[in-house]
């Protein structure tokens, strides 16, 4: 860890923090579950669709009942948007995008804030805004090698990837050696044909899996 604060050190433990949403209720609770028991202790659901603001509840409810469980809400580009989901229970916010006013208004209400960013410069503006860890954001686009180029300039800022990071030992691999905290992954992890067999303990074995590999993957690390 970069800057081990008591956020990033509970990001840092989760490993991976697992991006979810679906308009079925049922579906969204069976996929926390399904996340925590396959050994995820960070998660992120996020706010894409009309029913998201009425679910939000049922899982902050879900979630309480099972120790040590971090839960965020992401895609959230506005403050008035951070205000809706904090008071719902969202314990950090996540965004796609990098602005400074969502950033003044988690800093104002203190609850973590995590930007996606594109370039070095937005990297940047987030740390003044008081960040400890952004999103590199569409991660297939920006690939492993620009962590490091970040890192040459703001050495205390932390990285998480999302965006096309797989849950595999190839992926995952050259993003931790890379220097990322820990990486995101939605679709990756919550495939689309296992959840509409609702095949839920396939879902848990592969995100147990992910886990795996990244904890080996730490703990082989020089």
């Amino acid at each position: 860890m970069r800057n081990p604060t008591p956020f990033i050190k509970r990001m840092h433990a989760g490993g991976m923090m697992p991006i979810f949403f679906h308009p079925d209720e049922q579906v969204c609770l069976d996929i926390l579950f399904s996340a925590y028991e396959g050994g995820v202790r960070v998660i992120e659901m996020v706010n894409r669709g009309k029913e998201a603001k009425s679910i939000f509840p049922k899982i902050k409810a879900a979630a309480v009942k099972m120790p040590g469980l971090y839960l965020g809400a992401g895609t959230i580009y506005h403050p008035h948007e951070a205000e809706e989901f904090i008071d719902m229970g969202a314990e950090f916010i996540v965004a796609p995008v990098m602005n400074p006013k969502l950033g003044e208004y988690c800093a104002k209400v203190e609850v973590p804030w995590i930007p996606g960013c594109g370039t070095v410069s937005e990297v940047f503006f987030a740390q003044e805004l008081g960040c400890e860890l952004v999103k590199i954001y569409p991660a297939n686009i920006l690939t492993p090698e620009f962590v490091p180029a970040v890192h040459a300039v703001m050495p205390k800022i932390e990285i998480i990837p999302t965006g096309g990071v797989e849950p595999n030992v190839e992926s995952l691999k050259k993003w931790f050696d890379a220097g990322v905290l820990c990486v995101g992954m939605g679709s990756q992890l919550f495939r689309k044909d296992l959840i509409a067999k609702k095949a839920f303990t396939e879902i848990q074995q592969s995100v147990r899996h992910a886990m795996d590999i990244i904890e080996s993957i730490r703990a082989n690390k020089p």
